[in-house]
Order: C-alpha cells, then sequence, then structure tokens
C-alpha cells in the first residue's frame, strides 16, 4: 500500500479489506505518524522529509526508489547502482534553461498529450496529472498502442505531444507513433537518451539502465510542469481546488 500521506481515503478502504481476507499489508508510507503506517505489517518510510507541494513529485520519486529497492531485494539478476543513478539525474538536472524554453512554448497552450508504450505508459498518465494539477492545461496520458483508436483525430497545429521515448524495445515503434503524429501537424517533445529530427524539442535523459528509465523520464516532465506554473504565474505548490492529502472518497 503506498501512500504519501498515509492518510488517503481510497487506500486505507483497500488495506482495510485486505486484512478481512489475512494478506499482509507493506505500508510504503512518507508521514511514519499516519494511519498507513499503523495499519502495516511491514513498513518502508519513503524518507523524504516533509512533502509542501500538493502535487507530490518529490514523494512519487521516492515512492519508486523504494519499489525499486524492493524489487532489487527479489530478484537475483537485477542490480541497481543507485549512486551512479543519482549522480547521472544530478547531471540531468543542472541546466534547466532547455526545459525552462520549452516551458515558454507551453504558455498559451490548450492541450497536451503524452505517448508511452510498456513500462512507460504510467510516467505518461503521472505526467499528465502534474502537468494539470501545476498549470491548469488539459492533458492526458496515451498508450503507444491506442494512438489510432482515437488520439490520432484530435493531433492538429494546435497540440504539443511529449513522446516518452528511451533507447528500449519500444523505441523504434515510439519513434514511429510520433512520425504519424507529427505529420498532423502536432509539436513533439521528445524525452529520450536518443536525439531525433522527429523531436521540435528534446528533453534528454541519461543513457542507464533500462529498468530505471520511468524514474529518469518523470523528473524532466516534473520541471516542465514547475515552469510551466512559473510562466503561467500559478503556484506550483498549492494549485487551485486541490488538498495534498485526499482523505474523503
Amino acid at each position: 500500500a503506498i501512500s504519501q500521506s498515509g492518510e488517503s481515503a481510497d487506500v486505507l478502504e483497500a488495506v482495510r479489506i485486505a486484512k478481512k481476507l489475512n494478506c499482509k499489508i507493506i505500508s510504503i508510507v512518507n508521514l511514519l505518524t499516519s494511519s498507513l503506517t499503523r495499519k502495516g505489517d511491514v513498513v518502508l518510510g519513503m524518507s523524504c522529509g516533509p512533502e509542501i507541494g500538493v502535487a507530490a513529485t518529490k514523494s512519487f520519486t521516492a515512492q519508486l526508489i523504494v519499489l525499486y529497492k524492493i524489487v532489487q531485494k527479489l530478484s537475483e539478476n537485477i542490480t541497481i547502482n543507485f549512486e551512479e543513478f543519482s549522480e547521472s539525474i544530478s547531471k540531468m538536472i543542472e541546466n534547466p534553461v532547455k526545459i525552462q524554453k520549452i516551458a515558454k512554448e507551453l504558455k498559451n497552450v490548450s492541450d497536451i498529450y503524452i505517448l508511452g508504450r510498456g513500462i512507460n505508459y504510467p510516467i505518461a498518465i503521472e505526467s499528465a496529472l502534474k502537468l494539470k494539477e501545476l498549470t491548469y492545461i488539459h492533458a492526458e496520458g496515451i498508450p503507444g498502442g491506442e494512438l489510432k483508436h482515437g488520439p490520432l483525430a484530435l493531433m492538429d497545429t494546435d497540440v504539443f505531444v511529449i513522446i516518452i521515448n528511451p533507447n528500449d524495445s519500444t523505441y523504434t515503434d515510439t519513434l514511429t507513433s510520433a512520425r504519424e503524429i507529427k505529420a498532423r501537424g502536432a509539436k513533439i517533445i521528445g524525452v529520450s537518451d536518443i536525439e531525433s529530427d522527429v523531436y521540435d524539442y528534446w528533453m534528454e535523459i541519461p543513457k542507464i539502465n533500462e529498468i530505471l528509465y520511468p524514474i529518469s523520464e518523470i523528473i524532466p516532465i516534473q520541471l516542465l510542469a514547475y515552469y510551466s506554473a512559473l510562466e503561467k504565474d500559478t503556484d506550483p505548490d498549492y494549485p487551485r481546488n486541490l488538498a495534498k492529502s485526499v482523505t474523503v472518497k
């Protein structure tokens, strides 16, 4: 069970049902005095400090790190060098100028779509959520395989599309999707460790262990949402109408 606050109503309800079925609960939580902490048979703290921002970008990243550590412990075949990975991410975010320039282009945009395949699709969904929360722009994550089942009809010259396209087994198919989208006039923002002439804008991610691509992808998009919020003069820490902990259903 994963929750930054440990008080999310839907998570606690799911835990209640699971415990009735005699399931053991692993609580991954940031606030160690929370209800989810008390209900967990095993508690794994995120240890990322107080989460001030409603969008909870810091704790989302910390949740992924904890999950990666669990995977590494359970698997005999996966080895992750977290120190090396941390250094790669630090270098990636040292110079945000390119991301700031892209944020300026998004200031008056009404629709953004984020496309990802396989393990990258959940990051597309999370990216859309962050852009919605921080910039109030309509944003939607779409699975690459579903492009021709509706989303392609929405592509035109007024649309921006973020293509999450690391150099993994999905790379070629995703690049083909990007070309189809660009042919309809949409602007393409590539999130990849390989540059391509398909991209109108490129947010480079480090060349790393393939399993770590999702966390390296979300960080530049978190930054893009942040700088876009500043461009639109909205408060990135306190989006309108939202609360950090959803304690009611």
